[in-house]
């Protein structure tokens, strides 16, 4: 079978159980039997072969442990965008058991440090790199005692067995925790990463390093869940040691195209073409979200503005606003689409930052003319959709002429205070 046999199946098999996606093992069986495909069953056998190390056979015929908890497990499927690959997640229903003694809360980098780090790539010439880490959770133990039932997806000569949960299951209250702590003690322990952790951000990790002309720097590795970010002069080889640690998923690695949502690029300026730069943007989720806005316009009977030039209407003062107030289903909307604007500042468009904080701030109580400013914003989005954080690592004075600007008032403050810093530290950037 040739790849566009394979493409072409897929693409009637999504066509033809479109709405139906599977919610049991059985009627994931069904949907292939009535598709004329194995997609479903396929995807369950992947994710039992990838987490059958998460579970412990009990002898047939054996009973709940003393001090267990049996709990229910189930599969979650889905339809990944774009390739219709067909994807299934075994997962414990943790809302069965006790919430455990020790902390569950599991951090992730923060979008302030990811922005920090690009920058500090560009001053210190250093190559990126991201990785996705397979089956994160499944990499570390659990401290929980839970038991369960194997199921159809078992297989046959296990179906009806009790199993122990061994490894930090997707669904258990205190899996997100138990793989961090695995993960920051392989970054902080192994004698070939020796990682440590930043006190400002704790999923930052930083290593001391020297670059092949002396020049000192740090190496970076930011976490986010099992997303990794690697910032090095070889970030390949920290990866290539971290795929023998844990499995990298092969096709996640490489230079970021996409993180947590945002487009990465290189970016060269007009004026000099061929020196690039790494940018931000949030072109692909701007699309998505205004095509999602004017799917539900359409339903309204309504459409977006075709001619926006400002990101609000000129003049407009949304505390001046006296508009009827909005109904609930208004106001959920006017939440959400708040939301959305706050994410797209987050992917980098400060552009609108500070209207987007002012609509914001009428959450409590929309009126009707907000949400419709709410909706002219989206309209300007489409129009401007391609603006982009460029993370320049040229000193500011190069882009303007300093005779031009006034003398800044914190140097008279100040005068000749100079900043403390640590004798072992790297070397600062000399801008020449």
């Amino acid at each position: 079978m040739n790849l566009f046999h394979v493409l072409h199946l897929s693409i009637y098999s999504a066509t033809t159980d479109r709405g139906q996606t599977a919610t049991s093992h059985q009627e994931a069986q069904a949907l292939d039997t009535k598709t004329g495909t194995t997609f479903w069953m396929d995807a369950i056998r992947k994710e039992m072969k990838n987490c059958s190390k998460a579970f412990e056979m009990l002898l047939e015929g054996s009973r709940i442990p003393v001090g267990h908890t049996h709990i229910k497990c189930h599969l979650i499927f889905d339809v990944k965008h774009g390739s219709l690959e067909r994807k299934a997640r075994y997962v414990a229903g943790g809302h069965m058991t006790a919430p455990p003694a020790s902390i569950t809360y599991a951090s992730v980098v923060s979008r302030e440090s990811v922005r920090i780090a690009f920058v500090l790539a560009a001053l210190n010439g250093l190559e990126i790199e991201v990785a996705d880490i397979g089956n994160a959770y499944l990499n570390a133990s659990t401290n929980e005692k839970i038991v369960i039932t194997c199921g159809l997806e078992f297989g046959a000569q296990f179906e009806g067995r009790l199993a122990k949960i061994a490894r930090a299951q997707y669904g258990l209250k205190g899996s997100g925790q138990a793989w961090r702590s695995h993960l920051a003690k392989v970054l902080l322990d192994d004698e070939n990463l020796g990682f440590h952790m930043c006190k400002a951000d704790n999923d930052v990790w930083y290593r001391p390093a020297t670059k092949t002309d002396g020049t000192k720097c740090y190496e970076y590795i930011l976490v986010y869940t099992d997303d990794i970010l690697c910032l090095s002069m070889n970030p390949k080889s920290i990866l290539d040691y971290l795929d023998q640690r844990f499995l990298l998923k092969p096709e996640s690695r490489g230079q970021p195209k996409t993180y947590l949502g945002a487009d990465i690029a290189p970016f060269a300026h007009p004026y000099e073409p061929y020196v690039y730069y790494w940018s931000m943007g949030s072109h692909t989720y701007v699309k998505e979200a205004v095509r999602n806005m004017e799917t539900h316009l359409e339903g309204l009977g309504l459409a977006l503005k075709k001619k926006v030039s400002t990101v609000l209407p000129h003049e407009y003062k949304p505390e001046l606003d006296v508009s009827k107030e909005c109904n609930e289903e208004e106001v959920s909307q006017c939440h959400q689409r708040i939301g959305v604007l706050r994410w797209t500042v987050e992917l980098g468009r400060v552009d609108i930052c500070t209207e987007v904080s002012m609509m914001a701030a009428h959450c409590a109580m929309p009126r009707k003319g907000h949400l419709d400013v709410v909706w002219h914003m989206f309209a300007y989005l489409k129009r401007h959709d391609k603006s982009k954080m460029v993370f320049d690592s040229r000193s500011p004075t190069f882009l303007v002429k300093t005779n031009e600007l006034p003398r800044p008032d914190w140097l008279d403050f100040y005068k000749d205070v100079k900043e403390q810093v640590p004798h072992d530290s790297p070397e600062g950037r000399q801008w020449s």
